[in-house]
């Protein structure tokens, strides 16, 4: 092997490990919800089996609301291919509201369930979690 071809494979391996590095770094910074508040709470293996039942519940509920919601805007989008009729259209966006105020109270008691979990030395963390909520839960995919 001359001295040039030896050159370019140690570039491309060099290039190679750059890349796995960089791609876990990434990938280690996106944790899921779920990992993201057990570890920031530092919840023990009590505390963890009782949240994962809260996080079967909540996704239950909220999977639930978000077929209810999606009928409605169904149905309110079904009112553009007809003549406008102004009260049917309030009431459509009347019960898309309201379903929205119920998807909000899904998630404060949530997070209420998750507070009851927490010991009082797991408070301060607590606190903490909740100045990061809408960042934790903004428009990520749901499973």
């Amino acid at each position: 092997m001359n001295k040039s071809k030896f050159l370019l494979l140690i570039i491309v391996v060099l290039l190679i490990i750059n890349a796995v590095l960089v791609f876990q770094f990434f990938n280690k910074n996106k944790k899921d919800p779920k990992t993201f508040i057990i570890e920031k709470l530092h919840f023990d293996k009590a505390q963890q089996e009782k949240y994962e039942g809260y996080v079967q519940k909540h996704r239950k509920d909220v999977n639930e609301n978000e077929a209810i919601l999606n009928k409605q805007k169904s149905a309110l989008y079904a009112t553009l291919q007809k003549e406008m009729d102004t009260a049917l259209v309030d009431s459509f966006l009347t019960a898309i509201v309201a379903q929205q105020y119920v998807a909000e109270q899904i998630n404060y008691q949530h997070f209420l369930e998750i507070k009851s979990l927490c010991k009082p030395e797991q408070q301060a963390d607590y606190n903490e979690l909740t100045q990061d909520i809408l960042h934790l839960f903004s428009r990520r995919k749901r499973k």
